[in-house]
């Protein structure tokens, strides 16, 4: 990872190169150096700075709008019919079963389905569990 490259990460994540310094257990004098070129930035390290820029800029992407766009005072927005994405369903009746751990989540195809569900207020964690919120309980359920 190039430095430049390095500084935009920071910039998208919105973190100061203190913060990845303290996030990585590293002097602050280390993390200069790579912003400076004088080391390379280690493989792992540019693997995983990449991988939050890309998530952070996935989440920008679906930021909500604050008080205005339909959004009301409080922080409600009105319902509107959205689609939701099998993957994401699926994941949605297995929290309807009972709270599935975030550990057994990552690295795996739900992790898209984790960000869907939290930001739609389908799902929400609880500690180190996913869980169903009552309007993910009402879409979860397979009526007959």
């Amino acid at each position: 990872m190039k430095p430049e490259r390095l500084k935009a990460c920071l910039d998208t994540i919105k973190w100061g190169p203190a913060t990845l310094a303290q996030t990585l257990e590293v002097r602050p004098g280390v993390v200069e150096e790579w912003l400076g070129g004088q080391t390379q930035v280690p493989t792992g390290v540019a693997s995983w700075l990449e991988a939050l820029c890309f998530t952070h800029e996935a989440a920008d992407l679906m930021r909500p709008a604050v008080l205005d766009d339909g959004f009301m005072a409080g922080g409600s927005a009105p319902r509107r019919p959205e689609h939701i994405p099998v993957y994401s369903y699926g994941l949605l009746r297995r929290l309807n079963q009972g709270p599935v751990p975030l550990r057994t989540l990552y690295g795996t195809d739900d992790e898209a389905a984790v960000f869907f569900l939290v930001s739609r207020g389908l799902a929400e964690r609880a500690e180190e569990d996913l869980t169903i919120t009552t309007q993910g309980a009402e879409l979860g359920q397979i009526v007959s």
